[in-house]
């Protein structure tokens, strides 16, 4: 029996994460010469079951298994061999011994321990680090993937992987093989250098333009800012078992000025919502509660997605926006009161009863023609890992309606949200829009609105000085 003392100066070490643990009163390696260490049997008489104090200190527990204590060049760590049986023991201490002679510490601890802190996965390849990032779990599986076709995206063209329309195919592998492609670029490879060469050569492909290359730099900058939030702080204190380069791919590496984003209205908005009253309503219904919510409520496509009427308020005149077991926010600042006119809620109450979908816009697909006419509900999903949204025909038709009044947005529903955005910074300040908005920080409205507060404060003034007296 080992004594106090000695019990706790190997707990001591083992909450040290050390590796030198080992018994004071362990016998030396006793010398046979006739066996070399390369042997299974020079190993039988090394193998030690460990123990550790319990919590209250006064008893000693045994682990099961066997373990092994290595040397090698001035370094030693102990080895959990997993097994209960001396000889299937022996024989996994005699292939750790060798494996470690042959190839040092830091792979013998990246191929026997990985799950130790001390294994650094070596000549870390890209495909490495995104399979560590996304084993940590901190971020949803959707954003990782986002981030994830972002970094692939910009590596592949820094590094000329070239892929043509099979790179799309998801069903048929054709992704799969050219992701493996681009994962197995090392990551040291990937420096800020290459990144800067690569915004330099998407602008310059874009032309002489101000709009293209406009776009262009907004472009750049999403694929950045997406790709390096995979280097974030919060990861890389959770990523385990990798050695990252001395220095990381975005160290460095600004983003394009973003020139003028301010939201500039080019849409008639009355005009618009009477040709909807006209046109959308008694036609397509549908259709026209995703105007009300995009327009009137600012809504984001995934929050009208899934929102549900048991959401709605109608003495209050709002929508309790909230996760739902198909819901999932953009940010926790997304969550919250809605305030909707009492004529939009007046038109959403008139068109509920007509609705046997618990979803406020119900998802129809219909096909075919006369007696082949068929039917089929899209019913929502939390499993799918990419963007999926059951309302996503109704969105497409709304697009194309909004186009066709003059709306050329890229994304003409998001254009709705801007433009309520944009009235209610005129007309109560960048404040209430950012609530009503639910940005999570404010300098995200005043990048695009802070024009339309500064116009909302001069009308103030003028009316101000309109009435005082002369």
């Amino acid at each position: 029996m080992k004594t106090r003392l000695e019990l706790k100066e190997t707990v001591r070490n083992m909450e040290n994460r050390t590796e030198t643990g080992q018994w004071k009163d362990e016998p030396k390696a006793q010398k046979k010469g006739r066996l070399p260490k390369t042997h299974q049997d020079y190993w039988g008489g090394r193998l030690r079951k460990r123990a550790y104090l319990s919590p209250d200190g006064k008893t000693e527990i045994q682990i099961p298994l066997w373990q092994v204590r290595l040397h090698h060049v001035g370094r030693e760590g102990w080895f959990n061999l997993g097994t209960a049986n001396q000889a299937a023991a022996a024989i996994k201490a005699r292939d750790i011994h060798v494996f470690l002679k042959a190839n040092g510490w830091a792979a013998t601890l990246v191929k026997f321990k990985p799950d130790s802190d001390a294994a650094p996965r070596l000549n870390l390849t890209l495909g490495e680090y995104l399979n560590a990032v996304k084993a940590t779990g901190y971020l949803r599986l959707r954003t990782f993937l986002n981030y994830q076709t972002c970094l692939r995206t910009l590596v592949s063209e820094a590094f000329g992987v070239r892929g043509d329309d099979s790179k799309y195919d998801y069903r048929h592998g054709g992704n799969k093989k050219w992701a493996e492609r681009v994962n197995g670029i090392r990551l040291e490879r990937v420096t800020s250098a290459r990144v800067i060469a690569w915004q330099q050569r998407r602008l310059k492909e874009a032309g002489n333009s101000p709009v293209a290359m406009a776009s262009a730099k907004r472009t750049a900058n999403s694929y950045v800012r997406c790709a390096r939030s995979l280097f974030g702080k919060d990861i890389l204190k959770r990523v385990k078992g990798v050695q990252l380069p001395s220095k990381l791919p975005f160290d460095g590496v600004e983003l394009f000025e973003s020139g003028n984003t301010k939201y500039v209205s080019k849409m008639d908005a009355k005009a618009l919502i009477a040709a909807a009253r006209t046109e959308l309503k008694p036609n397509e219904p549908e259709t026209y509660k995703v105007f009300l919510l995009g327009l009137f409520a600012g809504m984001r496509r995934a929050e009208i997605d899934l929102a549900e009427w048991q959401m709605l308020d109608w003495q209050k005149g709002v929508l309790k926006l909230e996760e739902t077991e198909w819901l999932h926010l953009k940010t926790h600042d997304s969550a919250g009161e809605i305030s909707i006119d009492s004529e939009v809620m007046a038109e959403l109450r008139q068109l509920k009863p007509a609705s046997e979908s618990p979803f406020i816009i119900a998802s129809v697909v219909t096909w075919g023609k006369g007696k082949k006419k068929r039917t089929r509900t899209r019913q929502p999903r939390n499993d799918s890992a990419r963007a999926y949204y059951r309302c996503e025909p109704i969105f497409d038709r709304l697009n194309e309606w909004l186009r066709s009044k003059g709306i050329k947005a890229n994304k003409p529903l998001h254009e709705m949200r801007k433009e309520i955005g944009a009235l209610i910074a005129t007309e109560h300040g960048i404040y209430a829009a950012s609530r009503f908005l639910r940005h999570s920080d404010i300098t995200t409205t005043a990048r695009h609105y802070a024009d339309h507060c500064q116009r909302s404060l001069k009308t103030s003034q003028r009316g101000s000085n309109e009435n005082q007296p002369l």
